[in-house]
């Protein structure tokens, strides 16, 4: 079995998307979509997806159980091995969402860039807080204390 720390995955991606979005940004500016506009779609939807994460009315019913004792044997995902899979499915499907749409209507594609830049912030600003004894492993979603 191997385990992923909550907190760490969670900073390590952080990164991964906030590039991605800015370099969806960019390339909504290079497709044609006015300045102003695609500003504007960016931050709302790095705002959007932030506040909405942080403010989920749901998460209060969502509960993991309580954390497991993990076995002494468990292996921990490297640091690159934890990143990119912390990237699907939500990353890489607002990318290939944006790549779809920069064709058609570049704006959107901004906005998408900027949801996938809020879901790095937000991962970020998680780390902070995360308990940093917590593992999950990806496949079951079982979390467990190290």
């Amino acid at each position: 079995m191997t385990l992923h720390s909550l907190r760490d995955r969670a900073l390590y991606v952080a990164p991964i998307r906030v590039v991605l979005g800015a370099l969806w940004l960019v390339a909504a500016r290079i497709a044609g979509s006015p300045a102003t506009g695609a500003l504007l779609a960016f931050a709302g939807g790095a705002f959007v997806i932030v506040f909405t994460l942080f403010n989920d009315p749901r998460s209060r019913f969502l509960s993991r159980g309580e954390a497991k004792e993990a076995p002494e044997d468990v292996l921990v995902a490297s640091r690159l091995r934890q990143a990119l899979q912390a990237t699907l499915p939500s990353t890489a499907g607002v990318s290939a969402l944006a790549a779809v749409s920069i064709a058609f209507e570049p704006t959107l594609a901004a906005l998408l860039g900027g949801i996938s830049a809020g879901l790095g912030i937000a991962g970020a600003l998680y780390a902070v807080h995360a308990d940093p004894a917590l593992y999950v492993e990806p496949k079951s979603g079982v979390v467990y204390r190290r």
